[in-house]
Formats: structure tokens, sequence, C-alpha cells
């Protein structure tokens, strides 16, 4: 069972605190996503699980055995990196037998094991080339294909498909996530585009600061994000905050911005998946929402109490959506997400309707989800 499980791991580079106090399981056969902003702990910890940094404090288990002092090439583990780290003076096929003739394999099983991975990775007609005569995308299966062969329980991989450009990277996600079916190995995937974690993952690990601030399934870290971090951070474009009021009258909860330039009403229903939302009446809250809860006011179907006056600074068509970025009266920027048959321009005024039944609050201090 290819479990790696990590307990208090800690990494000091010097007075830096790269790693603080990282506990977490990566379950048999599972894609996990280590997913955050540059320096945020995120290749350092795998680089840990690999061997390749020492730990400063902690323990790390490979299939149930403390690997601490055990180096890279006993943990039977397997890493693809960032710029692929070929031999540019063998050819393909010696690039992925490498490794495998420094552990002595027979040159039969050298021969089936590199011919079964080139075949898994529609590379057969390459073997004979050198490094420098393939494409970024080649080069990028190579690499993964020298990590195949070795057969590994864990497979490691440190943002390899940075390096490709948009288009390539979309193929290439879908053909990792394709062999990790038919592979059905561990995996541990780090990477700073929450695009690749939200569609690659089987779970996503959110980091910054070196600290683990959420760990769950795509969709549960999308739909309940613990802080603002998190919910800024998976989305794109990214959730819209907004520093407002809580305040109660006759009419129930609403939300007020300084001055009372716009002026929100909380639905009943969202106000009661709030447990502790009393607590904050009469005080300052952080409002979150995505851009996909937005829409133009229509004077049929949209509730005035949830619309807000902008003003349009930039309109980005997108083709099947247009990104309208807004200027709130209290200077706040929004992005809105609509649909493309929206005729609003830049430098027009325009009303907003936020779908309140899908917007979150955040304790101002703590920036903590409001539950």
């Amino acid at each position: 069972m290819a479990r790696v499980l990590l307990e208090n791991v800690t990494k000091r580079f010097g007075s830096v605190l790269a790693v603080d106090q990282v506990n977490l399981e990566i379950r048999d056969k599972e894609f996990l996503v280590l997913v955050g902003p540059s320096g945020c702990g995120k290749s350092t910890t795998l680089r840990m699980v690999a061997g390749l940094e020492e730990i400063t404090e902690g323990s790390i288990f490979i299939d149930e055995v403390l690997v601490n002092d055990v180096p890279p090439k006993d943990r039977d583990i397997a890493m693809v990196f960032q710029n692929y780290a070929l031999y540019p003076h063998m050819d393909v096929y010696n690039n992925m037998a490498f490794g495998l003739k420094l552990r002595k394999l027979p040159k039969n099983e050298i021969d089936r094991r590199v011919k079964d991975a080139a075949r898994l990775l529609g590379i057969e007609n390459l073997l004979e080339r050198k490094p420098k005569a393939l494409s970024g995308g080649q080069r990028q299966r190579v690499a993964v294909g020298r990590a195949i062969v070795r057969e590994p329980k864990v497979f490691l991989m440190d943002e390899p498909l940075s390096n490709l450009d948009a288009k390539l990277r979309v193929q290439m996600r879908a053909e990792l996530i394709k062999l990790h079916h038919r592979l059905q190995t561990t995996v541990i995937y780090v990477t700073h585009d929450q695009t690749e974690a939200m569609t690659m993952g089987d779970r996503i690990v959110v980091m910054k600061d070196g600290i683990i601030h959420q760990v769950g399934a795509p969709l549960e870290i999308y739909n309940k994000p613990v802080d603002v971090f998190v919910a800024g951070f998976i989305g794109s474009p990214a959730m819209n905050f907004l520093d407002v009021w809580l305040n109660k009258d006759e009419d129930g909860l609403w939300l007020e911005t300084k001055g009372n330039t716009a002026r929100l009403r909380l639905p009943e229903e969202t106000a009661a998946r709030m447990k502790n939302i009393n607590s904050y009446i009469g005080k300052e809250v952080v409002f979150g929402i995505r851009p996909e809860n937005m829409e133009e006011y229509d004077s049929v179907l949209s509730d005035a109490d949830s619309t807000i006056q902008c003003m349009v600074e930039v309109r980005e068509p997108m083709g099947a959506e247009i990104y309208l970025y807004l200027l709130l009266p209290d200077e706040t920027t929004f992005v809105a997400r609509v649909d493309s048959s929206s005729k609003v321009r830049a430098g027009e005024a325009v009303q907003i309707t936020l779908d309140m039944n899908k917007c979150y609050l955040f304790d101002k201090e703590t920036e903590k989800a409001i539950r």
C-alpha cells in the first residue's frame, strides 16, 4: 500500500521557516495536489518526501516505513521535475533506461519497461531522438516515461506542465489524469495553478507561508473555503471581497458598506447556515461573492435588495461569456462573469444583481469563514 504520511514536518532554512508543522496523509492510489502561491512551501514539502531536502523536525512514512534517514534512491519514489532534467547527450531510450541500468536490471527487463512506457505515452517513434530534437510536450512525456519505468510506489511531480504553452498544458492535464487511472499509483503533484489543482486532484492541499490552510476535494474547497485566503485563491476569476457592516432591522439582516453606498439583504436561509451570525450584528465583516454569481439587473427577475450600482472599467470578451471589471461607489473593484449577450460597454454605469444565497461572510480579524 503506497500510503504517505507526514507528521509534524517542519523545514527551516536558517532563520526562515519554510514549512511549519505539516500533518498530512496521502492515501493509497490518490492523486493529491499541493497548491499555493510561490514561496508557500509546497515544493519544499515535496522535496522532503523525495529525500532531496533534509527534514528539520517531524517524520515521513512511505508505505508505513519511516524514511527520514532513507536516501532518495531507496524510497521507491520517482520524481518529475519542472525542467524535465533530461540528459542532453542521451537519446530518449537511454534517458528512460538510465535509472534502471543503475539498478542493474536485466537488459530484457529494461527493454520491456521502456517500450511499454513509450507505448503508453505515445512516444515509440521518438526513442532514438536526443532531447534537443523534441518539443516541450515530447520532453515532458519522456520525463514522465522515465518515472513510469521505475514502477515506483509514489510519483512526485513538481510543476511538470509550467513550461508548456496554454493549449498543450490543457492537453497534458488530461493525459496525466488518464495515466493515473491506468497506473493506479499514488501521485503527489505540486502546482501554483489553481485550475490544474481543481481539474486534476482527488484532493487539494492549499498552502500559504508553509502552513496548510485547507485539505479537501476540489468542489468542497471551492464551495466551502475555510478562510479569505482559500476563497480568493481557488476560483477563476477570483472571489470578490468587500468590507461591510452587518446590521439588523425589522426587515432582517443587511450588509452595508461604509457611507452606505451599497446595501444588500442577507437572505434568511443564508443566515441560517451561519450558526453564530447574530454575534456579528453591528460589526464589520468581509463579504465575498464569486464572479459567476453576479449578473446584470433585470427589472422583472432581479431583486432590488441584492443589486448594486457600478461603473464598468473594462469589458473582457471571453467567447461564451464576458468579464466585467467594475468600480463600486466606494472605489472597490469587482469582477462579474456575465452572459455573452451583454451590451454594456466600458465607461457605462450598470446595475449588478448578486446571488445572495451564494455569498460568503468572513470574520474581519481572523479572516476565518463565518459558518
